[in-house]
């Protein structure tokens, strides 16, 4: 995979919880339609930003 293409895979599951967080409170009204998907999004967010700095390391040895 092209740098690109995996970085593209790596953020889309959190762009499609954060578009599941905004569109969710269109289908009913329930507030863990919205913080389970955005807690989620926060969490694979945070995991990404943790293995792209282990990779920037990992490059510079």
């Amino acid at each position: 995979m092209t740098g690109n293409a995996k970085e593209a895979a790596r953020w889309a599951p959190v762009a499609m919880l954060l578009m599941l967080a905004l569109v969710a409170p269109l289908f009913g009204n329930s507030p863990t339609g919205v913080v389970v998907p955005l807690l989620l999004a926060v969490v694979f967010g945070c995991v990404n930003l943790m293995v792209k700095k282990r990779e920037q390391v990992a490059d510079h040895r």
